[in-house]
């Protein structure tokens, strides 16, 4: 190997780091990432209701659980009872006056997403009593690490899409439990048509 050869491989080398160097620093010029949480901001659609877990999803009636809340209240003893069933399918825990969280029961037996898109079922009911104009479809989705949840959403979230209805949702996980706004204060929710973007 002579100098002239050994010039040659050290100026390619040289040559290749600048060039790497410069894509690197035009890709992170301008950088490009999907949102690994949903954004939350004001909207002036109402939510409705939906809670998802694993291959079964569930409507939520918000006057219902807080009615349920308030009476559930109302008889508590002097120790004020923690917790109390708000319906057949969801637990709940009244946090003040006008939040609640929940936590949902025999979800087995809930209905699945071919329940939603069918007319006569309750969730059916529910899924299509929603107002484009006035309404948007909120599911709160349970976040268990396996994805099957997930992927529930994305067909009810298309689903709704294809019906020209806002979807909004959050991952529910033990540390981050779903939780209503009673519709008098609907406003203070925060809850929004946001999602993950493609691909998240």
């Amino acid at each position: 190997m002579n100098l002239d050869s050994l010039t040659d491989m050290v100026s390619n080398a040289v040559g290749v780091l600048i060039l790497l160097l410069l894509m690197t620093a035009l890709q992170s010029s301008n950088p490009h990432s999907d949102p690994p949480l949903p954004i939350e901001h004001q909207s002036g659609l109402l939510p409705k209701f939906f809670y998802i877990h694993n291959n079964h999803m569930q409507s939520v009636d918000v006057n219902a659980a807080f009615a349920n809340g308030l009476l559930a209240a109302s008889e508590a003893s002097s120790e004020d009872q923690l917790e109390f069933q708000i319906s057949a399918d969801f637990m709940g825990q009244r946090h003040d006056y006008l939040t609640l969280t929940m936590t949902p029961l025999d979800t087995d037996n809930w209905p699945t997403f071919e329940n939603m898109t069918q007319e006569n079922t309750r969730l059916g009911k529910a899924a299509r009593s929603l107002d484009s104009d006035k309404d948007f479809a909120f599911f709160f989705v349970d976040d268990k690490g396996d994805g099957i949840s997930f992927k529930q959403f994305e067909k009810a979230r298309q689903w709704f899409l294809d019906r020209g209805t806002a979807v909004g949702w959050i991952p529910v996980t033990e540390n981050n439990p779903a939780y209503l706004c009673s519709w008098s204060n609907i406003s203070a929710c925060r809850y929004s048509p946001s999602h993950y973007g493609t691909g998240g």
